[in-house]
């Protein structure tokens, strides 16, 4: 009896450790949480256990967030800006980063958030909210937004600009300024002085979802796949790039070796390019992968609805939702591959190399009495 109480301690034990972990890295640690009552959870990244949010708990590259009913949240970044999250909302933070991107990013599935940006974070580097239907780029200090069940979402400006992007249009909103959007909308209608019914439009958008789910469920269902194409396409060309940068490297140092100055700088130009290249990609893939996840958020939330014992008796289309959700949940699986593989390739090789040519430059430059710049360089390594 005794050894069973223990066993059960120590496994009570490791799960609370499991889940109020800190980041693995100093470089991961986003900020932490400085308000949260009722229903709100924290799922660290790459992990499957939802821990009860707690005063001063971490946040960290990757985790997600969820609050239910009664639900509310804050975050404070490192760098002092401000998240605030309401109930029957999920997020992930800064999820899917280019390794040569600055960018602070939140992932809204669904509900709604106010963030104020600190001016020190926008002079260092971009902040953006991915939700299904359109990305805002950061360009002031306060707004709000929300993304609802439907597909609608609302952005109201606070103080500062927001640009708003579904990729069929672009609009800027200032201060006072704000938009609604749905999946359909293929221009972007600025109000003056916005005012929205953010309870209102949160209840019809529950409503219009249950009244024809499997037309929202297919709106979404066909981003994923149309962006899953899209994304294999840049990660493929990226990988070939890679081969390329390769192989110029390769022949930059066999060039190297026999003293031929005019091809190695031939390849290490070559290198260049194709590295500028790649660096671009990387972005893109970064960034439309965060535009899949937003996707797949949205997805994997309709199929909890629809294997919900009260939700599903009024969510007509719930069939559709139910028989494509183990085929999503596999792509699913297929893109985090993809994007892990998107994401491998590292410029440092390359960027080390192109110290080192610059160096050997100036050095031959101080130093006129060298004929041939690999004598130095060679002497250095």
């Amino acid at each position: 009896m005794k050894g069973k109480f223990f066993s059960a301690c120590l496994f009570s034990i490791i799960i609370s450790l499991t889940l109020t972990q800190v980041c693995s890295a100093k470089e991961d640690l986003l900020g932490h949480i400085t308000y949260c009552s009722g229903d709100i959870q924290v799922k660290r990244a790459k992990q499957t256990i939802w821990a009860k949010a707690e005063l001063n708990m971490p946040v960290c590259f990757g985790d997600t967030i969820r609050t239910g009913e009664d639900g509310e949240g804050a975050i404070t970044y490192i760098d002092r800006s401000l998240l605030k999250i309401h109930s029957n909302t999920r997020i992930t933070l800064n999820s899917i980063i280019s390794p040569v991107e600055k960018k602070n990013s939140v992932l809204l599935f669904f509900g709604r958030i106010w963030n104020k940006v600190s001016r020190k974070v926008l002079r260092r580097k971009a902040f953006e909210v991915q939700t299904p239907t359109a990305v805002l780029g950061v360009r002031g200090t306060e707004f709000e937004t929300a993304s609802y069940e439907d597909g609608t979402i609302i952005v109201r400006v606070d103080s500062g600009k927001v640009d708003v992007d579904n990729e069929i249009d672009r609009s800027t909103l200032s201060s006072n300024q704000g938009a609604q959007l749905t999946f359909d909308t293929k221009e972007i209608k600025t109000e003056s002085d916005f005012k929205p019914e953010w309870e209102r439009v949160q209840r019809d958008a529950r409503e219009n979802l249950f009244a024809d789910g499997k037309r929202y469920g297919g709106y979404v269902y066909s981003e994923i796949h149309k962006r899953r194409d899209h994304l294999r396409s840049l990660v493929d060309k990226a990988n070939k790039l890679s081969e390329e940068k390769e192989r110029c490297l390769s022949l930059a140092k066999e060039a190297k070796t026999r003293g031929d100055e005019i091809d190695y700088e031939s390849y290490i130009s070559k290198g260049k390019k194709i590295n500028e290249e790649i660096k671009e990609l990387n972005r893109k893939i970064a960034f439309y992968g965060r535009r899949l996840e937003c996707h797949f958020g949205l997805f994997s939330h309709y199929g909890y609805l629809a294997k919900h014992p009260e939700f599903s008796k009024k969510f007509h289309g719930k069939e559709f939702i139910l028989k494509e959700l183990d085929n999503i949940e596999m792509i699913h699986a297929e893109f985090n591959a993809m994007i892990e593989e998107g994401m491998k390739m590292s410029m440092e090789d390359m960027e080390d190399l192109m110290d080192e040519m610059r160096k050997g430059i100036e050095e031959f430059k101080r130093k006129k009495g060298i004929k041939n710049r690999f004598d130095e360089l060679n002497r250095d390594s």
